[in-house]
């Protein structure tokens, strides 16, 4: 009975010392509209060959509010002041008038397929939204898996962080139903975005 008791006590502990960032001197939105923002536009995808996984993927449509929110908790995290704060959105709302963004958290399990940042690479991207079709860029993100799971929860160990940038303003993706394509070697699948929520 004591051992048990002893493990309740120190997960109490662990999880009791866990708690939000906070930024005093600047006055940001909620976390947790971060964090819900971020669970509204993702969505996950999973292909199977048999018994086997043979791509595990899940997308974040970056909305213009989920960038917003994002530089917010950016500034959480890294403890901004007020002018690198508004250096960091300009260059986010800069950014939006010209692309659409997407997060990638990807695995499939032959590491020679996970190659979507290449200019060698087999898989294609397109996004579908404003009534045109567009292919996109991934970008292979250098970040390390903490700092990518205080961002997007839904990143695990085993996928590879990717940006995916299109060239349509975010705006015009926001006015309608989106969808992103992923095709490639291992399978095609297609992450929908039907009513974009902020």
């Amino acid at each position: 009975m004591k051992p048990i008791f002893a493990l309740i006590l120190v997960s109490a502990t662990l999880f009791g010392c866990a708690s939000q960032y906070q930024n005093p001197s600047l006055n940001l939105r909620p976390e947790s509209d971060y964090y819900s923002s971020v669970e509204k536009n993702t969505a996950k995808k999973q292909i199977y060959d048999g018994f086997m996984n043979t791509l595990d993927a899940s997308a974040t449509l970056m909305t213009s509010d989920l960038q917003r929110l994002q530089v917010d908790q950016n500034a959480r995290i890294y403890q901004w002041n007020q002018d690198q704060y508004n250096n960091e959105k300009s260059k986010v709302e800069s950014e939006m008038t010209k692309s659409t963004e997407v997060f990638l958290s990807f695995f499939v399990p032959e590491r020679k397929h996970d190659d979507l940042h290449k200019a060698s690479t087999k898989w294609k991207i397109f996004l579908d939204a404003a009534g045109k079709r567009v292919e996109g860029k991934a970008t292979k993100m250098k970040i390390l898996l903490a700092e990518a799971q205080t961002l997007y929860p839904h990143h695990t160990r085993w996928g590879t962080p990717y940006k995916l940038s299109f060239p349509i303003p975010t705006s015009l993706t926001e006015n309608g139903n989106a969808k992103v394509t992923l095709t490639g070697p291992v399978g095609s699948t297609t992450f929908e975005f039907q009513k974009l929520i902020p």
